[in-house]
């Protein structure tokens, strides 16, 4: 529930804390070093700079972790703090242990955009990191793409072809298997209606998946005028508002490029148009 309320000061362009509120990036990877270390207390988890420690098991393999998503959403919401910390020091706790057989049942479809990939390669090789594994990727429309992933407790993990071959699941099966995952995962949609710009929550991790589920996108339900017009500019933010409403179209673009730049978990800029029952550039 504070997700929500805090998506929706960002349509009303509410929440903005001073600076002397917010931790130092030193100072929360300081805190948050304890607290994972509390929780792999058989590792050895060292500061290597703000936003950067390394886990050493006992085995001697050693991982990385990064906290600029953690400290971007600390930063948007600092009464957050414990809640934060708390969710990605079990995420990191969890990717460490070794992954079990792809489950079909928590396979999900998370829309990303075509650069992701490629990005997230680099990032890892820039930072001396391990390279994501082969993903299991679908096309989309032109800038976004559909990503297949297991659902664990604490993570979302990409996998590869052999994983899914391994699994019994056919390719040609897969979009629906996970769709059908995704609807049972999801928490209830929502749509939060503004003047302009309308909001649509459901949880946090896969609020763009959204868009592949043809029951939530009917213009009259959502009461927009003219075609559905949406921005996913992050993760967790899906906005939307009506191609005929210009004023609504025009607060959308601004939205989604201030909150792509800003937000956590950055996705695209770029508006889409619901037609045809499926989105495409607008």
């Amino acid at each position: 529930m504070k997700r929500i309320f805090a998506l929706v000061g960002l349509l009303l362009a509410l929440g903005v804390h001073a600076a002397s509120d917010v931790l130092s990036p030193q100072q929360f990877t300081e805190e948050f070093r304890a607290a994972l270390a509390a929780a792999l207390p058989d590792a050895t988890v060292a500061v290597v700079e703000p936003l950067h420690l390394t886990i050493k098991a006992p085995e001697g393999e050693t991982a990385r972790a990064f906290l600029d998503n953690a400290y971007s959403e600390y930063s948007r919401a600092p009464e957050d703090k414990s809640d934060v910390i708390a969710r990605y020091v079990a995420s990191f706790a969890e990717s460490t242990k070794e992954p079990g057989p792809l489950d079909p049942q928590q396979i999900v479809p998370v829309v990303k955009d075509r650069a992701w990939s490629k990005e997230a390669r680099r990032a890892a090789r820039a930072r001396g990191g391990k390279a994501p594994a082969e993903q299991v990727i679908e096309e989309l429309n032109d800038d976004l793409v559909i990503v297949y992933a297991e659902d664990t407790p604490q993570n979302i993990r990409y996998f590869g072809p052999k994983d899914l071959q391994e699994a019994g699941v056919q390719k040609d099966k897969l979009r629906a298997l996970a769709i059908e995952n995704l609807r049972r995962i999801l928490p209830h949609h929502e749509a939060v209606k503004g003047p302009l710009v309308s909001m649509m929550t459901a949880g946090s991790d896969y609020v763009p998946s959204l868009l592949l589920l043809d029951e939530v996108w009917s213009a009259e339900e959502l009461g927009v005028e003219g075609e559905i017009v949406i921005a996913v500019p992050t993760r967790d933010v899906l906005l939307f508002t009506g191609s005929n409403n210009k004023e609504g179209v025009k607060k959308l673009r601004e939205l989604a490029k201030k909150t792509a730049a800003d937000g956590p978990y950055s996705l695209t800029d770029r508006l889409f148009v619901y037609r045809g029952g499926k989105f495409e550039r607008f």
